[in-house]
């Protein structure tokens, strides 16, 4: 069994994913009932708010202040967030709008398998089978935010980017696959692979002890 202070961590980490999780469910279930029923029922008004990340290009220039110098520098290209608000949620709004929960859906997902990680950690017997498999989801739910973020960009770059006219700017399509993010999920599966496997063979020494 874990130490009295490693038992107080273990506990304050169980309470802060409990928190965490039950919070995000919350925001979430609110926001969902906000778009779905909220224009309907009079709560809210028509108007869905969408924030869609650009890039744009731009030509700005200044300095910056190292020591006693002043060196040059010039802005190439800039990120920033363009607000839509649209009509009634129709057409691609809503569809947009459902991924982005099933998005956070799935971080709720792997912080409900980190608590359960942690609960048998507390117990002093994380060397369990289930323990690898939950690393082994948490790996394919970290997959599937990462390739999500990846259909998003080509969504926006496909549907909403070229439809942003601005006066002074000019916006570019962009996309993004976090090589670190895949890396860290083939990690944490192999890591999973491997704990269930080790979980496995302690179980069968223990049953021929």
């Amino acid at each position: 069994m874990p130490g009295k202070t490693q038992q107080t961590f273990i506990k304050i980490t169980d309470w802060f994913l409990t928190g965490i999780t039950i919070a995000l469910t919350g925001y979430i279930s609110f926001r969902f009932i906000m778009l779905m029923v909220g224009p309907i029922l009079g709560i809210t008004d028509s108007t869905t708010k969408l924030y869609y990340p650009v890039q744009f290009e731009v030509e700005e220039e200044g300095f910056a202040e190292i020591g006693n110098q002043k060196l040059p520098v010039k802005i190439k290209e800039a990120k920033a967030y363009a607000l839509i608000q649209a009509p009634a949620p129709t057409g691609l709004l809503i569809p947009v709008k459902l991924m982005r929960f099933g998005m956070f859906g799935v971080i709720i997902w792997v912080l409900f398998l980190l608590r359960q990680i942690v609960r048998t950690v507390g117990k002093g017997n994380p060397f369990v089978p289930d323990n690898g498999k939950r690393l082994r989801w948490i790996g394919l739910s970290i997959l599937a935010v990462t390739f999500f973020d990846f259909i998003h960009d080509i969504l926006l770059n496909l549907f909403i980017t070229p439809r942003l006219i601005f006066e002074s700017i000019v916006t570019q399509s962009t996309l993004s696959l976090s090589i670190e993010d895949l890396l860290s999920a083939m990690v944490i599966i192999v890591i999973g692979e491997a704990f269930r496997i080790g979980a496995e063979m302690k179980k069968e020494q223990d049953l021929m002890i």
